[in-house]
């Protein structure tokens, strides 16, 4: 095989195991080989041509992150996609969110604070444990708060001045 064939072969072989790196979990060893094996194409393109050494060095830094990123947003469609990367978990599947609805029916009413709220922290309101956020400053542990509003789906809650309804 002459001096050409040889450039091109190690090309196509760090893009087929660049390729492979998607389907088989090596931790990173595969993307090493490819890269190696395109490192060395690459100096001897140089070699022979430096206007081809150019060109073969721009294709790789398109063609290699490329081909990682296409590998890596289309792993889960694989047969082991949803081993290698699971799908994340959300709140509602976990049973631990609630709606905004329930928690905004809590503005206006009384509750006590059971953690220090610096500024997040715990509240109970009518024997329900809720997450809260101080609308100002901290809140002490124990102290009587009333729910002032919403904030990113917590309750935003403030220490009671005495006008608001008990829950």
């Amino acid at each position: 095989m002459d001096h050409l064939g040889i450039i091109i072969l190690m090309y196509v072989a760090g893009m087929l195991l660049l390729v492979a790196e998607v389907f088989v979990p090596s931790h990173g060893l595969l993307t090493v080989a490819a890269l190696v094996c395109m490192g060395i194409a690459v100096y001897q393109t140089f070699g022979r041509d430096t206007t081809a050494g150019v060109i073969g060095t721009a294709c790789c830094l398109v063609a290699v992150p490329t081909v990682l990123m296409t590998g890596i947003k289309y792993v889960r469609y694989l047969p082991m996609g949803d081993r290698l990367a699971p799908p994340n978990p959300t709140d509602r599947d976990k049973g631990h969110a609630f709606d905004s609805s329930e928690i905004e029916s809590l503005v206006g009413v009384k509750g006590k604070s059971i953690t220090p709220l610096r500024p997040v922290g715990m509240c109970e309101f009518g024997g329900r444990r809720v997450q809260c956020v101080a609308e100002s400053g901290m809140i002490d542990m124990g102290i009587t708060v009333v729910g002032v509003g919403m904030h990113l789906n917590n309750l935003e809650v403030r220490p009671d001045d005495g006008g608001a309804r008990s829950a």
